[in-house]
C-alpha cells in the first residue's frame, strides 16, 4: 500500500457490489441456475412497487454478471409479465428510477441498471420506507 493517503480510497468496487447485491438480494428473489430466470421469493412482495421494480432489474443485472443470461435489458411489458406488477403501476416507476437516475432506458425504451448506479440501487431498497 502507497503512503499516499488518498490510496485508502481505493476499492474493488465490483467485488463490493457483488457482495452487496447478494446480501440484499437473497431475501427478496433468486436466479434460476439453467436459464437465468428471475425467481421471486415470498418476501418480495413485502416491498413496494418502486422496490420491487428495482429489485427485479437488479435481478436481471446479476443474471447478466454471472453469465446467465447475454442482456439485461428488458421492455416495461416483460418486466410487467414477468412480475406481475400492472402496466399502469410499472411504466410510471420505471420514469420515476430513470428521473432519480438509479435505472437508465435505452433509445428502444429498454431499461437496465449500470454499474454506477448498483450502490444506489441498494441503499433504495435497503430503503423500507414508500416512495
Amino acid at each position: 500500500m502507497s503512503d499516499d493517503p488518498l490510496s485508502n480510497l481505493l476499492l474493488d468496487a465490483e467485488e463490493i457490489d457483488r457482495a452487496s447485491l447478494a446480501r440484499v438480494l437473497h431475501a427478496y428473489l433468486g436466479i434460476d441456475n439453467n436459464n437465468g430466470k428471475i425467481i421471486q421469493k415470498a418476501s418480495f412482495n413485502k416491498l413496494s412497487a418502486r422496490q420491487k421494480v428495482l429489485a427485479y432489474l437488479l435481478g436481471k443485472k446479476v443474471a447478466k454478471l454471472l453469465g446467465k443470461v447475454e442482456i439485461e435489458l428488458i421492455s416495461p411489458k416483460d418486466i410487467q409479465a414477468e412480475t406481475g406488477i400492472p402496466k399502469g403501476t410499472v411504466n410510471p416507476k420505471l420514469r420515476e428510477l430513470v428521473d432519480n437516475c438509479l435505472v437508465s432506458q435505452t433509445k428502444e425504451g429498454e431499461y437496465y441498471i449500470e454499474s454506477h448506479q448498483i450502490l444506489n440501487c441498494i441503499a433504495e431498497l435497503e430503503n423500507k420506507e414508500e416512495k
